[in-house]
Formats: C-alpha cells, sequence, structure tokens
C-alpha cells in the first residue's frame, strides 16, 4: 500500500542527536493512515546509523549527499524519493507532536500550504520537554507569542503570511510542489528559501495557513556550524508585498486551545524555575 503522507526530513552534520529525537517523535505518531519518513542527508557521517535503529518502528528511506549547505537541494532530494500524496517537511532538530501529521491530514483538504508551530532559536526560552523525556528544548515561536508569552497569531502572520512560512514544519500536496517547481537550490547556506518558496505560492494564488494543532518544540543545536556562519549564496530580497489574495486562517480548535493553556503554564513555570532557581 503506498503511504498518504510522506514525511521529508532534512538533516546535516553533527545533528544525529537531533535526528534521533525527531525520528522518535515520528514513530509516534497517531494516524489512521500509512506514512513514510525520508530522512534526506547533506553529508554527514552518523544519520544512517540513527536511521538503521528506526528500521523496525517506521517506514524509513535514508537517502545521502555529499555535504554543501543546500537544505534547498535536501528538500528536493527527498521528494524525489516521496511516494505520498501528502508531504510534510520537518527538519530534524523538530519534534513534532504525536498528533502532528493527523492534524495537516485535517486540514489538507482545503488546500494551500499550512505551516505549523515550533519553537526557534529566535527567542531562545528553553523548558523541559512535553515530547521527549530529559531533552531540553526551545519551545516559543515568535510568530504565535508575544514578548510576555501570550498566545495568539501574530498580526505579521496576516498581513505577510509568506515571510513567516518557515519551513522547519509545514506541509502541502505534491502536486502543489511540482507546480511550484520545488526549492531553488541557488540558495545555500541557512535562511531564505523557505520564504522564496513562500513568496512564489502567493504569487501563483496559494493561500498560506497556519495550525497550531501540528506543534513541536526546537531541539538546540550549536549556532556556530559551518551551516549557519558560511557565506550564504542567494539573499531572500523581502520584495515589497501587497495584501495577501486570500484570507490567512490560523486554525486552533477549542480543546487545541485549551491544551495549549496548560503547554505554556508547563513551559513558563521551567523557565522561571530555571532563572530563578524556585
Amino acid at each position: 500500500m503506498n503511504p498518504k503522507c510522506s514525511v521529508i526530513v532534512c538533516t546535516s552534520p553533527g545533528r544525529e542527536a537531533n535526528l534521533r529525537g525527531c525520528l522518535t517523535l515520528l514513530a509516534q505518531q497517531q494516524t489512521d493512515f500509512p506514512f513514510e519518513v525520508v530522512v534526506a542527508d547533506d553529508g554527514s557521517t552518523g544519520a544512517e546509523a540513527v536511521c538503521a535503529d528506526f528500521a523496525s518502528l517506521l517506514s524509513l528511506r535514508y537517502v545521502w549527499r555529499p555535504n554543501d549547505r543546500c537544505v534547498s537541494r535536501s528538500r528536493n532530494l527527498g521528494v524525489r524519493h516521496a511516494q505520498g500524496e501528502m508531504l510534510v517537511f520537518v527538519d530534524s532538530d523538530v519534534l513534532l507532536c504525536p498528533g502532528g501529521l493527523a492534524a495537516y491530514a485535517q486540514v489538507m483538504p482545503q488546500g494551500g500550504l499550512w505551516y505549523g508551530y515550533f519553537g526557534s532559536h529566535q527567542r531562545d526560552w528553553r523548558a523541559s520537554s512535553l515530547l521527549l523525556p530529559r531533552a531540553q528544548i526551545q519551545w516559543a515561536d515568535p510568530r504565535f507569542l508575544d514578548d510576555q508569552g501570550h498566545l495568539y497569531p501574530q498580526p505579521r502572520l496576516l498581513t505577510s503570511p509568506h515571510e513567516n512560512a518557515w519551513s522547519g514544519n509545514f506541509a502541502l500536496q505534491r502536486r502543489d510542489y511540482y507546480a511550484l517547481q520545488g526549492f531553488d537550490e541557488d540558495f545555500v547556506g541557512w535562511g531564505g528559501e523557505d520564504l522564496d518558496f513562500a513568496w512564489r505560492a502567493c504569487q501563483a494564488g496559494y493561500p498560506i495557513h497556519f495550525t497550531l494543532e501540528a506543534w513541536g518544540e526546537h531541539q538546540p543545536h550549536p549556532l556556530s556550524e559551518p551551516f549557519h556562519l558560511l557565506p550564504r549564496g542567494k539573499i531572500y530580497p523581502f520584495p515589497t508585498h501587497r495584501a495577501p489574495a486570500q484570507a490567512v486562517r490560523c486554525v486552533c480548535s477549542p480543546l487545541a486551545a485549551q491544551a495549549w493553556e496548560q503547554r505554556l503554564h508547563d513551559y513558563q513555570q521551567d523557565l522561571i524555575r530555571d532563572n530563578f532557581g524556585l
């Protein structure tokens, strides 16, 4: 049986521990449909051994290429090896909640590109993971949280969604990915390729939406690694944008909103304990 969904996981040298955490959560996904995982490796030496540990837990395909710091090429390579009609992109430093794939499957018939919540190094608020025992994670996603940690879609999501379309956790239909001709491989190094992809989607008339139900946590990693520090290739120009042609939605059911209240309380209490020794 062909999988309904293909999860594309991009990884790179030094991310082996992150990859193990990512695959651990993918093995816990609660779905009523078959899915596969394609790990696209940008030249690491240890990721294949990590993947081998999950061979009995996941339908998993591992593809490797020499290191060139081009995450666009990793994503495009992963899709070429994928079989599912729904594509979910999860970077190896992201822990996707067990209901994440099911949440994407629920909104996918509505069309467009869907982006999920995940923490970020851009706001380095750390706490104990609620998903992976004994792990420390970055839980704050500044697209949805203000400086005091209150959860709501920040206004810029509704006015310039493509500039907040971070590809560490998002989903779309395979046919739409190919219609958009994939990610631009002229982007090398950290950043820009995801905003460019979303910009082209907007220009082509695809709506961009967000969901708080396909949420995740970000696993910290050094920002001194070559992927972040070496000169970048193409730079995303942040072109002047017009209002989105279609209304931007941010999905969060009442039940999910209630769960988020408890989740934020737990994260914040952990943050307070770490900073004030309480």
